[in-house]
């Protein structure tokens, strides 16, 4: 997930103050938590701050092209086309399927794709509708940095159709492994709560289980979105999103805290114009909206072991949330790591090294 809802927040302070008076504050989490050890897992294989650039060109991304297999499904219902990659390795130990955040693409990917592969596992990646090579909605053809959506199930519905033609007769040896970002946690959650029996183990990294909306309640965003769409604006931008302006922002207010790896895909957006997905439309934030609120309410529905790695310094989705579905799914592993921002993968070499050591850890252990 790559924008902020600060900006609604400023348009609905008074609103929100004055609500506020009402709203009690949340009761202390009972959920067990790691706090993940920075000490521990340092001589995992990274991808080096100081070389990032250099390996990603040289080692990286040549690998991946010379066993890159593409493909789109046309979605049942509307048939809009959904793009995705396959990546195979001899001998592999299990199947990975990767889902992405908000306005990410596949090829942000690279360097985790990279891992999962270098460890043996084959790897399945799609690009959300309105996302990447995948269709929009046919009202934005003309602007791609706009995300749409008018229903938070067509994620789970595009991934539920993915695995069945694409992943599953394809699989090779082991089990099949969930890891989702940020909007493709919360895409994960709901698969995870709807459709059991798929996944064996999932890793949930920042995963959207509530949107940040800056302090203003969820029930008052959760009506300007709903009134926004009711009065035919649900293709306009949430207040404070707009197309791509040609960078990222500045470094200081993004997402991760590796400067190396913000300025490679800064690069990579700018290169394609189908890789500048931005703003958020109001459609979208109240089909989101209403998904989080059933991610935590169907928790329980989730039953196979699942780690939640959760950011310190996240601004963009709800670390309160997280504890919140943790309560109610007792095969959710919450895993804090601290000095982090939202991208906890786009951290610098002393920070992943223990993060990826982890993933692999749960992935291959009998941890439940």
């Amino acid at each position: 997930m790559k924008r902020e809802f600060k900006d609604i927040g400023l348009v609905l302070a008074m609103a929100a103050a004055v609500v506020a008076l009402f709203v009690g504050c949340a009761s202390a989490s009972s959920v067990p938590v790691e706090t993940l050890d920075y000490k521990v897992g340092t001589d995992f294989p990274v991808v080096k701050d100081s070389q990032y650039k250099e390996s990603m060109t040289d080692t990286v991304v040549p690998y991946l092209d010379k066993i890159r297999k593409v493909g789109t499904i046309a979605a049942a219902g509307d048939g809009h086309r959904v793009y995705y990659e396959q990546y195979d390795v001899e001998g592999e130990k299990g199947t990975v399927v990767i889902l992405h955040g908000f306005s990410e693409f596949i090829a942000k990917y690279n360097e985790v794709i990279y891992y999962f592969l270098q460890e043996g596992y084959d790897v399945f990646m799609i690009e959300h509708f309105g996302h990447g090579y995948s269709q929009r909605a046919d009202s934005l053809n003309e602007d791609l940095s706009k995300i749409q959506v008018k229903e938070f199930d067509v994620y789970t519905a595009d991934l539920k159709q993915f695995l069945d033609e694409v992943v599953l007769p394809r699989k090779g040896n082991g089990g099949l492994y969930l890891f989702a970002h940020s909007m493709g946690g919360g895409i994960g959650t709901r698969f995870l709560e709807e459709y059991p029996g798929y996944f064996d183990k999932a890793v949930l990294t920042s995963p959207m289980i509530g949107v940040q909306t800056n302090g203003v309640p969820e029930f008052l965003s959760k009506f300007i979105a709903g009134s926004a769409v009711f009065f035919g604006q649900g293709d306009g931008y949430v207040f404070g999103h707009s197309a791509w302006d040609g960078n990222d922002g500045d470094f200081l207010n993004s997402p991760g805290i590796s400067y190396p790896r913000y300025l490679y895909y800064n690069e990579l957006r700018r290169s394609d114009d189908y890789h500048q997905t931005y703003g958020a439309t109001w459609s979208w934030l109240k089909s989101s909206l209403r998904a989080t609120t059933k991610m935590v309410k169907d928790s329980s529905k989730i039953t196979i072991p699942t780690i939640l790695f959760q950011a310190d310094g996240d601004t963009l989705v709800r670390n309160d949330r997280q504890l919140k579905l943790a309560e109610k799914a007792p095969s959710v592993h919450v895993v804090f790591c601290p000095d982090t921002k939202h991208e906890i993968f786009n951290s610098p070499d002393e920070i992943i090294a223990p993060y990826w050591s982890r993933v692999f850890e749960f992935l291959s252990s009998n941890e439940e």
